[in-house]
Formats: structure tokens, C-alpha cells, sequence
């Protein structure tokens, strides 16, 4: 059985999360249904659900097999990747989860590394900035005006969560020796960080007013992958 999913193309979808529908849960393997009851907040487990079974069936339209039925592995620092012996190992994805909304990348052949997250301006506390980003990004929040520092602040923790997402080191992976531009979006390196631009591809969305997200995705070779963006109904599932 082959894929459905173009080589040279990214899926990115996103949902808004208005409560978890019982068939949304029902798409979970047993131990992920196991996990969502003990969340001890309704909106936490909400997100969860929604983001397990989006994922399950996302990939389900690009592989003939049951949302229930796909098995994963996890890699030493934590990233999720498909446990099997045919061609769906193939398909590298990636989720994310906020309050109220939720996020998926897919492609084929390609890591993949996607963050979503609720603008709250509150939450960007200097320093946070200053402890969470390089140098230069910091700066560039600093001198931004007041009016626009919640954006700045949640479009650098998306894309660097992206990345080391994306690298599959998570927070192994110093979030200081790697900083980002907003305009244009590109990503430098320090000397010691074993990795160059050229390598990646980043994007930045706001799917809703109050939501920030982010893609980065490795490049591979000639062209740049075709990046698509749906918005899914949880309901149609």
C-alpha cells in the first residue's frame, strides 16, 4: 500500500477545541483514552483528545489503516514517530496543543516540528524573554512597542519550539544558541550549534486572532516544499 501524501508537500491542519465530542475519544487507543481521564482539567483534557485523534485521523487519509490502529514509538528525547514496517513509516508528523486550539504537521521523508499557542500578553514577561531567548531575540522584544510585544514574544517561543520540535532534541537543545528574525523569518546559529539556515524551511500562521503557531520543516533536496494550511472541524472527524 503507497501514500497519499505528496513527497514535496506539508500538512499543516489546526481545529478549534469546543469541548470533546465522545467520538473524538473513541479514535484514541486504550491508553490514550487511559491518560485523558486524568487530567485533572476539563479544558486540558479537551486539547489532548482533540489533538490525538486529529492526528490519527490525519493520517488515516494518507495511509489505509484505522485512526485506532496506528501504534508509535517515542525517540530518546521524546518525539513521537510511526512504529511500523511498511510504507506509512514513511509519514513524519507532528502535534501541538493549547487552550482552545490544536495543531498538526505531516509530510513524508521530512522532520517536521509544529507549535501552537494562545496569545496572552500577560505571559510575556520580560524575564521569561530573557531567560527563554538569544540575545538578539530579546532585544527585538524589548524595543518593540507595548501594542505589539505579545505577538513578538509568542512568535519567537513558536518558532523556536518548532525547531527543536522539529530536530527532535526538545529541551536538550539550548534555546540560546539558536535566535530568530520575525522580518524577514529566518533563523541564525551559534558556532557551536552543529546545523545552518539553509537546511530549513519555518512558517508562522495565526489560524485565530488570539493564536500564535509555527512550522519548521528540513528542507531536503531541490525544491522547497509546498506548505498547505487547513482548518478541520473536530466534528467531521
Amino acid at each position: 500500500m503507497s501514500l497519499s501524501l505528496g513527497e514535496g508537500v506539508i500538512e499543516v491542519r489546526h481545529a478549534r477545541v469546543d469541548g470533546a465530542a465522545p467520538r473524538l475519544l473513541a479514535l484514541l487507543s486504550p491508553q490514550e483514552q487511559a491518560k485523558a481521564q486524568r487530567f485533572a482539567f476539563a479544558h486540558d483534557r479537551d486539547s489532548y483528545v482533540a489533538a490525538h485523534a486529529l492526528t490519527r485521523a490525519t493520517l488515516s487519509e494518507f495511509f489505509p489503516r484505522p485512526p485506532q490502529d496506528w501504534t508509535f514509538a517515542v525517540a530518546a528525547h521524546g518525539k513521537p514517530r510511526i512504529d511500523a514496517g511498511d510504507a506509512s513509516a514513511r509519514l513524519s508528523f507532528n502535534l501541538s496543543h493549547t487552550r482552545g486550539h490544536v495543531a498538526l504537521a505531516v509530510a513524508v521523508d521530512r522532520e517536521v516540528g509544529v507549535d501552537v499557542e494562545r496569545i496572552a500578553p500577560d505571559r510575556a514577561d520580560e524575564a521569561v524573554a530573557r531567560h527563554l531567548f538569544a540575545p538578539a531575540e530579546f532585544e527585538a522584544f524589548r524595543s518593540a512597542p507595548e501594542a505589539e510585544r505579545g505577538d513578538c514574544f509568542f512568535d519567537f517561543w513558536t518558532l523556536k519550539e518548532a525547531y527543536i520540535k522539529a530536530v527532535g532534541l526538545g529541551v536538550a537543545l539550548p534555546l540560546k544558541d539558536f535566535a530568530f528574525t520575525r522580518e524577514p523569518l529566518r533563523i541564525s546559529f551559534s558556532p557551536g550549534l552543529d546545523d545552518i539556515p539553509s537546511r530549513w524551511l519555518f512558517q508562522r500562521f495565526r489560524p485565530a486572532p488570539a493564536i500564535a503557531m509555527a512550522l519548521a520543516a528540513r528542507r531536503g533536496q531541490g525544491a522547497a516544499p509546498v506548505v498547505t494550511l487547513r482548518a478541520v472541524e473536530l466534528a467531521a472527524l
